[in-house]
C-alpha cells in the first residue's frame, strides 16, 4: 500500500515577485491620482488653488504621474513585498486589503520622513549655491512646517493605493495562499 502524495506546496518567490511587480506598477498610479483630489479636499479656501489646484488644472494628472512614479516606485515595491509577507503568514481570516492599506500608510509615512531628510540636505546645498534667502523656503518646509493636510493626503493616498493593489491582486488570484 502506497501513501498518497502530499500536495505540492506553493512557492514563495514567484507569487511574491508578482505582488511586488503589481504594487510597483499600479501603486504609484493610484496613489498619484488620489493625492491631488485628496490634497485639494483637505486644503481650505484659496490655499487649494495656490498649492496645487492650478497645477492640476493646467498640467493634468498625466504629468502628475511622473513625480508619483519617481517618488513612489520604491515605497510601492516595498509595500508589495511587505504585503506578500503579510499575506503568506497571517491567519486565513485576517483582512487582506485592510492590512495592505495599513502597510501602505506606513510606507507613505516613511516616504514623508525621507522627503524631510532629503529636503534638509538640499537646504544645505541651496544655501551654499544661492545664498541664505533661497534656502529659507526649503528650511521652512523641512522644519516641520509641511502642511498637515498635505501630509494626511499623502498617507491616505498611500493607504488607498495599497488597498486597491491588494484588491486587484485578490481579483486576479495573485495570493500567497492556495
Amino acid at each position: 500500500m502506497t501513501m498518497p502524495a502530499a500536495p505540492a506546496q506553493r512557492g514563495f518567490f514567484l507569487p511574491a515577485l508578482g505582488l511586488v511587480a503589481l504594487f510597483a506598477a499600479l501603486g504609484p498610479a493610484v496613489g498619484g491620482a488620489m493625492f491631488i483630489p485628496l490634497a485639494m479636499m483637505a486644503e481650505t479656501g484659496t490655499e487649494a488653488a495656490v498649492h496645487i489646484g492650478w497645477i492640476a488644472a493646467l498640467i493634468g494628472h498625466a504629468f502628475a504621474l511622473i513625480p508619483a512614479y519617481v517618488l513612489g516606485l520604491l515605497p510601492a515595491a516595498f509595500t508589495g513585498l511587505a504585503y506578500a509577507l503579510y499575506d503568506a503568514w497571517s491567519p486565513p481570516t485576517a483582512p487582506r486589503a485592510l492590512g495592505a492599506g495599513l502597510i501602505g500608510a506606513l510606507f507613505a509615512h516613511g516616504l514623508y520622513l525621507w522627503l524631510l531628510k532629503a529636503g534638509s540636505q538640499m537646504m544645505v546645498f541651496i544655501r551654499y549655491d544661492f545664498g541664505d534667502g533661497a534656502g529659507d523656503f526649503v528650511r521652512d518646509w523641512t522644519a516641520g512646517e509641511f502642511d498637515a493636510s498635505l501630509y494626511h493626503a499623502l498617507i491616505a493616498s498611500g493607504a488607498i493605493a495599497a488597498f486597491a493593489c491588494a484588491a486587484t491582486a485578490r481579483l486576479i488570484g495573485l495570493t500567497m495562499r492556495d
